[in-house]
């Protein structure tokens, strides 16, 4: 009997993807690891990320000791992290991210419950529909890992859900590396999961401020109960300075004007997002903006990154460059933002008054 093991870092696009792996190899003869750290394993595919230097770290890092452990297995690499310094150690297979989607191509983004991964049990099905980014923020080292675009077609998309359903996944997770960059629409295709599938909830793993259309309002608004309540929607900063430093395609009032339209649904919908703290330039100004915008539309969760120069990026070049911003000031500025819990701010949590 032939086994594998699987090892996923980062989002869940890279999730979706380990999944898929699962499913090639179980598909291929193999079985699952029936426990960790089993003695004897054929093969071990890693999904590695590089979003931060630690993600880089701790892909490297877990690649060295199951090497070490697994001197006489397959080890099959893929992702986002620099891979350069273990591409030449013996038994390891580096796959780039086009290489990894080609191999699972195929599979329409389809998996079963067999692959046992940490969604199945609660009946959760990561759905990947769009990948690829060319949007190039200035932080961002991914569109320089996975430069190409690809989008699952509406109507495979719809096929995968059934079969999903069919399987006895209730719940489906959309996700894409840059779900602005969906060729279909990211309304049309949540339309058509709605209309032509029985799948009982539909839910994120994030949603760009950019696919936050009248379309999408109107699907809330009809679709109240298949459609998750909680929206986590990266915003990165509120200072307009900041978010053309990292050439985010949006402004402040953008994000007031998207924020008013999900807020005037009522239908009790709570909302979550992503903050990068220290980005070169960033003054104590910039980050009070950041935070006042923050504290006004009322998060439900804060995810908050200390801001990591990864190489090649125009940000560290800027890095480089401008004068650094201390430890200290980074590390308040975190710990500020963490702190700052769902609070009744004007305009968004005052109900109107009724017109007589």
């Amino acid at each position: 009997m032939k086994t594998f093991a699987v090892y996923n870092f980062g989002c869940r696009v890279n999730a979706a993807e380990t999944n898929q792996f699962s499913q090639k190899l179980i598909n291929e003869g193999y079985t699952p690891m029936a426990k960790e750290g089993q003695e004897r394993l054929d093969t071990i595919f890693i999904n590695t990320c590089s979003v931060t230097k630690k993600a880089n770290i701790e892909s490297v890092g877990l690649i060295r000791r199951l090497h070490k452990k697994y001197p006489d297995t397959k080890i099959i690499v893929s992702g986002c992290a620099n891979l350069k310094e273990i591409k030449d150690l013996s038994n390891i297979t580096v796959l780039s991210n086009s290489e990894k989607e080609i191999k699972l191509q195929d599979l329409n983004c389809e998996y079963t419950r067999k692959i046992a991964d940490k969604f199945s049990h609660t009946n959760r099905f990561l759905l990947k529909i769009q990948s690829g980014c060319t949007a190039f923020c200035t932080y961002c080292t991914v569109p320089y890992k996975r430069p190409y675009l690809w989008s699952l077609p509406i109507e495979t998309a719809i096929n995968t859900v059934i079969s999903a359903n069919n399987d006895g996944y209730k719940e489906v997770i959309i996700t894409g590396v840059n779900l602005n960059q969906y060729t279909p629409g990211f309304s049309n295709l949540l339309k058509a999961l709605l209309e032509k599938t029985n799948i009982q909830l539909i839910s994120f793993g994030s949603i760009p401020i950019n696919c936050i259309d009248i379309n999408l309002i109107k699907l809330l608004k009809k679709y109240p109960k298949r459609l998750q309540k909680f929206l986590h929607i990266p915003l990165q900063s509120g200072s307009d300075k900041i978010l053309k430093l990292m050439h985010r395609n949006y402004i402040k009032k953008v994000i007031l004007e998207k924020f008013s339209l999900l807020k005037n649904l009522e239908s009790g919908l709570s909302f979550g997002t992503d903050i990068i703290v220290g980005f070169p330039g960033e003054t104590d100004a910039d980050f009070q903006q950041t935070y006042n915008l923050c504290q006004q539309i009322g998060f439900n969760k804060i995810h908050v990154f200390k801001y990591s120069p990864r190489p090649g990026t125009l940000a560290r070049k800027l890095f480089l460059e401008s004068e650094k911003i201390s430890k200290d000031t980074v590390k308040q500025r975190s710990k500020k933002l963490r702190l700052l819990n769902v609070q009744t701010t004007l305009p968004f949590r005052q109900k109107p008054e009724k017109k007589s």
